[in-house]
Parts: C-alpha cells; structure tokens; sequence
C-alpha cells in the first residue's frame, strides 16, 4: 500500500512539473493586407502581438492575387484586407467574408511620381501624353487596386487611348515603387502617396474625383469572425492608436 501511494505521488509530481515546463502556444494569426498597408500594419500588429501573447503572420501582396488564393484555397487567413471594393466583393460573393463584418478604416490618395534626381516636371496632368514622357508604370489594374484607380482616371480624363501605349504594369506598389526608383529620366509611376520613397519624388497628385474613393476594406475570413482572438485583433486595427499610426504614414484615417 504504501509503494503505491509513493508511485501514485511520484506520478503526481512528474504531472505537475510537465504542466509548469510545458510551453503555453500562443495563438497564431494569419492577415492577407493589400501591400500597400504591410509596412504600417506590421508595426501596429507586432505592438499587439507582444502584449497579447499571439504570433500574427502576414501575407503581403495585391489584394486581387489574394482574394484569388484565399478563395480557391491556396491561401489561408483569418483577416483580409483590400485596397478596394471590387476584391472585397468578390470574397462576399465567395462566402468567405460577410458583408456585415467588412469595415473601412482607412483611405489613401494617388501621385504621380518620378525618380529623385529625375528634372522632369508635369504643369498639368495632360503633360502625360508629351513627348518628354516614354514610359508610365501602374499597378496591374487585374489585380492591383492602385492599378485599377490609374485607369479610371486615365480613362476618365479622356487620355487613356494617348498614353496606353507607355504603359506598363507591376504586380504590386512595393516592386513599382523599386522599378520607378532605377528608372530614366523620361519614365514616372502611377502609385498611393503612403509609398514613396526617399527614392522617389512626387510631381503631381491626382484628383480624387477621377476615380472611386479610395478606400481600404477590412474583414474576418470564414470562421475566423467566431474566433476571439481574431475579433480582438480585428477590433484592435480599428482602434485610435492604430488610427493615428496610420496617419502618421499619411493614410486617411476618417472611418465610412
């Protein structure tokens, strides 16, 4: 009797220094963020991943190419964020994200910009179909929303069939951005304010009723609206620290 209450103490103490040992898991996060938000919401997601015991992991890249992988399964996450209304709709449409659930936290604004040392100057958006300019890089207007809102304002301002012939496309604004920056002196990119560089110099900023708002659209991905620390995290984003982050790096921050 009394070997066994010596084993069944044992096993109790191997138990109990197992459970002290044994490493708490933090949750794991995925978000799928247009790439024109990763920069800023990798710094406001490590401050909230730090305090709240969580890894958050991110998927950056244009907002079609993820909505086209999370929807034919290539891709899993528990937030989406687009950079416009038409790859939001298509997830709705997809049954991956409910239309109740889509927030819009953050705007953004669209420039014309050119390298640094470039002595180009544009006195008027129709300078575009000069000679002085070869060549215009925008995102893929297929995938990339900042691509898709340079084509409706070319396409609004009546110059499109001019300049469609310089153009050229980029999958996403962080690799237009780094084109733009090695490009000749006759070459300027079609790109979100938030993304220029010190490599970069604006030379025009585009009206604004060229094209729809530019608005970013955020939601839970299938389940995930269920999951506590997906709805802690989702809420965060949301918050007025996050805001003012965003602000800083020169995102409109007036919710709709």
């Amino acid at each position: 009797m009394r070997c066994l209450l010596c084993r069944i103490y044992l096993l109790l103490l191997v138990i109990s220094a197992l459970l002290i040992i044994s490493p708490v898991h933090a949750a794991e996060i995925t978000l799928a963020v247009a790439n024109s938000t990763c920069k800023t919401i990798k710094a406001v997601g490590e401050q909230y991943a730090r305090s709240h015991n969580i890894k958050i992991h991110y998927l950056c890249k244009s907002s079609g190419l993820l909505a086209k992988g999370i929807r034919g399964g290539a891709i899993k996450a528990e937030i989406y964020i687009s950079a416009n209304r038409h790859w939001v709709d298509y997830m709705i449409e997809g049954g991956l994200v409910t239309a109740e659930n889509v927030t819009t936290p953050w705007g953004n604004r669209l420039v014309v910009s050119a390298p640094i040392n470039s002595p180009l100057r544009l006195q008027t958006w129709h300078d575009l179909t000069s000679e002085s300019i070869n060549s215009i890089i925008i995102g893929d207007p297929g995938t990339a929303p900042f691509g898709r809102y340079a084509k409706q304002a070319l396409q609004k301002t009546g110059i499109w069939e001019q300049v469609k012939q310089k153009i050229t496309t980029t999958k996403h604004i962080t690799l237009l951005a780094e084109k733009l920056a090695q490009s000749d002196n006759k070459t300027v990119g079609i790109l979100f304010a938030t993304n220029l560089t010190d490599r970069l110099r604006p030379l025009y900023s585009i009206d604004p009723s060229w094209h729809p708002a530019i608005r970013y659209f955020m939601a839970p991905v299938g389940q995930s609206a269920d999951n506590a620390e997906v709805t802690g995290l989702f809420n965060y984003l949301q918050s007025d620290p996050v805001f003012e982050t965003f602000k800083a790096a020169g995102f409109d921050v007036t919710s709709e």
